[in-house]
């Protein structure tokens, strides 16, 4: 085998890490999953990470010199450029971390650091539904709101790798305090937790809402799920939360619209799992706050690729 033979993808997030290895027409070998543990820092991390790499290709008898390149997608704030991580929300401890020469030393394979959500925009725009556009915007509903922006094949970064920090857009400034220090961001309006914070002081006056049977009526564990499954069966009370949430949500990708021109945006997490439920009303919303010729042209979608985005954003850096 030459050395463009195959690709080592690396996932790194709070809870979890992943290891797999593609040959090079993105077609995954073999995957191994592990959990973070982040109460134990990055060193415990990067060693269990060299430990799944070894094994990920030992298993499919593939030997290091036939791999050409290493890709990983982690969460930001980090520095593509040096490859450093600087102390993501999620991950303790990680201070000015040089992942990308502790990697290298270790395997000396050339490695590329990328922000996870630009990596997934880089994955739908390769392999997904942003298949076949120029310009497109991968937005992810979960936790945060986060988001990457792809033209012409290439991220989007902005002067400091900074760029596609789409949720944290300001659109109330007086609005519910949100992660980053500032008020009314769209993460704190439409984000899981957001959305289940609404809902939680909506029920209060609402106590024949389905919301509320879904949780056996404990109002602390309600959670964005069961907002969505409660409008699924047309309750009154979550129906009127997920417009909230899509005329939020629509206002913010109106102003993205208006900015960037896209051809496409794809909406992931959340949004794939409420599908139409939401994405109609984001949709209309867009349509009528965005100017009319970018707002004509874009398409708003559910990302494609779901459980599969993460090895395949991390291997799409390096392919």
């Amino acid at each position: 085998m030459n050395m463009s033979e195959y690709v080592i993808g690396i996932d790194i997030g709070g809870t979890k890490l992943a290891t797999v290895v593609a040959d090079k027409n993105a077609k995954i070998l073999n995957k191994i999953r592990r959990p973070t543990e982040s109460n134990k820092g990055p060193e415990f991390a990067i060693q269990t990470l060299f430990e799944m790499i070894y094994e990920t290709i030992e298993d499919v008898n593939i030997k290091k010199q036939d791999i050409s390149g290493i890709g990983v997608s982690c969460g930001g704030p980090l520095d593509t450029k040096t490859g450093i991580v600087y102390s993501p929300p999620n991950l303790p401890g990680w201070d000015a971390y040089p992942l990308k020469n502790r990697l290298e030393n270790e395997f000396n394979i050339q490695s590329v650091i990328e922000n996870d959500a630009n990596a997934s925009a880089l994955a739908e725009y390769r392999f997904g539904g942003g298949k076949g556009y120029d310009i497109v915007l991968y937005m992810t509903m979960s936790t945060g709101i986060g988001g990457g922006i792809v033209i012409n094949g290439e991220i989007y970064h902005g002067t400091n790798d900074s760029a596609g920090e789409v949720g944290h857009q300001i659109l109330l400034p007086n609005g519910p305090l949100c992660g980053c220090g500032k008020r009314g961001c769209l993460e704190a309006l439409c984000s899981g937790p957001s959305i289940a914070r609404r809902a939680k002081e909506t029920v209060e006056n609402y106590p024949e809402s389905l919301i509320l049977t879904l949780v056996n009526g404990d109002i602390d564990s309600i959670k964005s799920e069961h907002v969505f499954e409660a409008a699924k069966q047309e309750d009154e009370v979550a129906l009127k939360l997920v417009d909230v949430t899509a005329y939020y949500m629509g206002w913010g990708i109106a102003n993205l619209v208006n900015i960037l021109n896209p051809d496409i945006v794809l909406l992931g997490t959340i949004a794939i799992a409420a599908g139409d439920l939401l994405l109609d009303p984001i949709r209309k919303t867009v349509s009528d706050l965005a100017m009319i010729r970018p707002a004509e042209v874009v398409r708003i979608m559910p990302a494609k690729l779901g459980e599969s985005l993460g090895d395949m954003a991390a291997i799409s850096l390096v392919i």
